[in-house]
């Protein structure tokens, strides 16, 4: 009698968590009734997006024009500047002088025989390209760079609203992408500062991981690597993802994982890390130094830590203690990260894929390595904005509003405590 050989199952090509669900939901009956809400609901979804975009635009714009108007003359800028200079201050002017100077091929030092402040600690893509839109008749360098900033704060709505559109409905999605356009670090979509091209680079690289169009990300990696660091944290997600596939190809079994596409995720994620290490390679070629960029880096922060070097992972717990004394500063940062955790680890998130939870891990991960937290501190962790969508979820008019309010009141304490130069500000954004 002939061996019946049991089947193995076939496995699904992709496993998608229960707890996601991307139907729309009306908000209420009373807008669904509404000639506001009729009206909004007739535009297509690209012209809602760009709707929202110039209106919260034009409102930060209002705002930098209040401060420009009640700007004193001081180190970084003339008094009562124009809307192009005042977005174009603190590490713009660096973006400036990379432009029109490029990098020093030999590292400049203070008189105590220590490497100072220089172009080194800014990536080349932002600068270059402002140059070259600055060639255009008419346009300034100062414009070029808000003119960037701008196309690329727009693109980032744009992908984030696709990206979400995979897990949640367009209602939530949309909510979510109004609340980065109003939130605290907003204003860095309109000014002179890399942030909103590498966001747009992020949010994209996002919708291809989601896609899983993994050599599609090549040429994408190496652009935001070279407009912020970025390369570690994401070889960082990518090794994170691989693991997450591999248990759920092998001890979950919920998804194949099949050697083509394995192969290629590595491939992406060791290209990743090389690119994440290419700038500190170049600059100690370039320089004949090696740690040019660590100590160029360093110069930033040397004032903080007395001269002394912070270890990786400690970083947070000097500032801690420079901050707030110990063991007051010890305990905030362990609050923090178990809030990072929290979050991370929240059931809620389940609802917005593992791509984005992923991303969230690895570069708080990385921050948290390399980082010493300052007043720059919000701007250095708004890539995480992904991971805030689960804040757009509740649908109450009451809670819309409220955190609408809450977020256009951060988004004026920021401009004033980080953005607005008082004398000689200790305050960068």
């Amino acid at each position: 009698m002939p061996a019946v050989r049991a089947e193995v199952p076939t496995l699904p090509t992709r496993y998608r968590d229960p707890a996601i669900d991307n139907r729309d939901v009306r908000v209420a009956r009373e807008q669904s009734r509404s000639a506001l809400g009729r009206a909004w609901r007739a535009l297509p979804t690209w012209a809602q997006l760009v709707l929202l975009y110039v209106l919260t635009r034009a409102f930060t714009t209002a705002l930098m024009l209040f401060y420009a108007s009640r700007q004193e003359a001081t180190w970084q800028t003339d008094a009562n500047p124009d809307y192009f200079s005042f977005a174009n201050i603190w590490d713009a002017k660096w973006y400036a002088w990379i432009a029109n100077a490029g990098y020093p091929t030999e590292l400049p030092y203070t008189d105590q025989g220590q490497v100072a402040e220089n172009a080194w600690a800014f990536m080349p893509v932002y600068p270059m390209l402002a140059r070259f839109v600055s060639l255009i008749p008419f346009v300034t360098f100062e414009m070029a760079t808000v003119l960037i900033s701008l196309i690329a704060s727009l693109g980032t709505m744009f992908a984030l609203h696709r990206l979400l559109r995979n897990f949640v409905g367009g209602n939530v999605a949309m909510f979510a992408v109004f609340l980065l356009c109003i939130g605290p670090i907003s204003p860095m979509f309109q000014v002179g500062y890399a942030e909103a091209l590498h966001f747009w680079l992020i949010a994209l690289l996002l919708n291809l991981m989601v896609d899983r169009n993994w050599l599609a990300m090549l040429p994408l990696i190496v652009i935001a690597s070279f407009t912020r660091p970025t390369g570690l944290a994401f070889a960082f997600t990518l090794l994170l993802y691989i693991l997450y596939r591999y248990w759920n190809r092998f001890a979950a079994r919920l998804e194949r994982f099949d050697r083509e596409e394995q192969q290629q995720v590595w491939s992406v994620a060791v290209f990743s890390g090389v690119m994440g290490l290419a700038w500190l390679i170049i600059a100690g070629l370039i320089t004949g130094q090696w740690d040019a960029y660590l100590e160029t880096e360093f110069a930033w922060r040397r004032a903080y830590t007395a001269g002394e070097h912070t270890p990786p992972f400690t970083g947070w717990f000097w500032a801690g203690g420079f901050w707030l004394g110990q063991p007051e500063g010890a305990i905030t940062v362990i609050a923090v990260i178990v809030l990072f955790v929290c979050w991370f680890a929240a059931p809620v998130m389940r609802r917005f894929g593992i791509e984005i939870r992923l991303w969230g891990i690895a570069y708080t991960a990385y921050i948290f390595a390399v980082f010493y937290p300052q007043s720059s501190f919000f701007r250095i962790l708004f890539p995480l904005f992904p991971a805030t969508a689960p804040l757009a979820l509740p649908q109450s008019p009451v809670y819309r509003v409220g955190i609408s309010l809450a977020a256009v009141a951060a988004q004026v304490a920021w401009l004033h405590w980080m953005w607005f130069v008082i004398g000689h500000d200790w305050t960068p954004p």
